[in-house]
């Protein structure tokens, strides 16, 4: 386990088949996970008192609404809107020891270095 397990990463995919191994690898690395299907349910959690979310990997659409509106309320939590270009695939190989069995849809190593950069980002700005 190489995740801190207090981080919470929220995970907003509509497609359950995608979203569920993307959480199962991320809890495996040590994360807490909470799986959204849509950005109003990621509304709903994240302004629900009951957890502190530091990072949110929202895809497509999600993404888009998303967005803005953390930007309003809730500034201080790091978002990865998938999808983007990959910028980061050198730091795949400090992740979790043996990696994912399974790597689609998503490339779950990239996923989790997106997680440890935009961490690492927010620890320096504060």
């Amino acid at each position: 386990m190489t995740g801190e397990a207090t981080t919470c990463v929220m995970v907003v995919e509509a497609d359950v088949l995608i979203r569920a191994p993307l959480a199962a690898y991320l809890r495996e690395c040590g994360y807490r996970v909470v799986e959204a299907r849509d950005a109003d349910e990621a509304k709903v959690l994240l302004d629900s008192s009951e957890m502190r979310v530091s990072v949110v990997l929202a895809e497509g659409e999600a993404g888009l609404v998303l967005g803005p509106w953390m930007r309003a309320r809730h500034a201080d939590v790091e978002m990865i809107r998938a999808g983007s270009v990959a910028r980061a695939t050198a730091a795949a190989g400090e992740l979790c020891e043996d990696g994912p069995a399974e790597t689609r849809p998503y490339d779950h190593q990239f996923v989790l270095a997106e997680i440890r950069r935009a961490l690492a980002t927010r620890g320096s700005a504060n």
